[in-house]
């Protein structure tokens, strides 16, 4: 796929990538599709056109399945020159994704969506919905523990993930340390003067 092609393809993800949420952007499709790049690294078997078409619409697999949405991507892409048989392969693959991928392509980008949930980048997700969802910070500490504990398809992707993966523990536990020391001292009011 030529560097026309994918700048149509990305103008028109772009506008249907802002969430709902207000936290996902088209940047985030961006970094996909980059870390999947990085993943597939120079493996022949992985279709990079397929590769970078599901990094594309990751996260639009519900706006693409409504009815209506389909056909209309449908003839974009062919109007844009994909190939039927690399449509075919974004759509079956959409929905698998996240949790069952099949072929290679998907599960690179199965792996290059997990990435863009950790390290730095993960942690940074998850404070902001611990902190919408009003949690504490011990929960919030167990939240980024166990999202660190995400399970990757490809080697590749979890040799990327370890220096990641580290990093949340780390800061998990550190979390933790300085919260049961705050949690541990007595209060101002608590402490008696001696004399």
């Amino acid at each position: 796929m030529d560097a026309t092609r994918r700048r149509r393809i990305e103008e028109y993800v772009r506008p249907i990538a802002v969430g709902l949420d207000g936290v996902t952007y088209f940047g985030d499709a961006e970094r996909v599709a980059r870390a999947a790049e990085r993943i597939a690294g120079d493996d022949p078997s992985i279709d990079r056109d397929v590769v970078y078409l599901l990094a594309m619409f990751s996260g639009q697999g519900r706006w693409v399945s409504r009815l209506g949405q389909r056909s209309r991507t449908e003839i974009f892409l062919t109007s844009s020159g994909v190939p039927a048989p690399a449509m075919r392969a974004l759509f079956r693959g959409l929905p698998r994704l996240a949790s069952a991928p099949r072929t290679g392509e998907e599960a690179v980008v199965h792996d290059a969506l997990k990435l863009e949930a950790l390290g730095a980048t993960g942690i940074a997700r998850l404070l902001l919905e611990g902190y919408r969802e009003r949690q504490d910070f011990l929960e919030m500490a167990d939240a980024i523990e166990k999202a660190a504990g995400v399970e990757l398809a490809t080697e590749a992707g979890r040799r990327l993930a370890e220096p990641r993966r580290e990093a949340m523990r780390r800061f998990a536990e550190q979390l933790r340390t300085e919260q049961r020391e705050l949690s541990a001292s007595p209060s101002p009011g608590d402490r008696r003067e001696s004399g």
